[in-house]
């Protein structure tokens, strides 16, 4: 059973590099009624905060749990 429409849904994204993936995602979601604002990685690529920024312009907020450099830094 799907939750009703005008749910807040969270998107989870094991690595983000562009974003791209989950905005294609959090797009779906948001055309079958959901509400998204937030996209959550486990890791984040930093390439260039190109995620960040594609995040930003579709009105999302990026978390991320660990950079690619803390985890090099392991």
């Amino acid at each position: 059973m799907l939750p009703p429409e005008g749910t807040i849904i969270t998107v989870l994204e094991d690595v983000i590099t562009t974003g791209g993936s989950a905005i294609k995602a959090v797009e779906k979601l948001r055309d079958a009624g959901y509400v998204v604002n937030t996209v959550v990685s486990i890791v984040d690529r930093q390439e260039d905060d190109e995620a960040n920024s594609a995040m930003k312009l579709s009105g999302l907020e990026l978390k991320s749990l660990f950079t690619l450099d803390e985890i090099a830094s392991i």
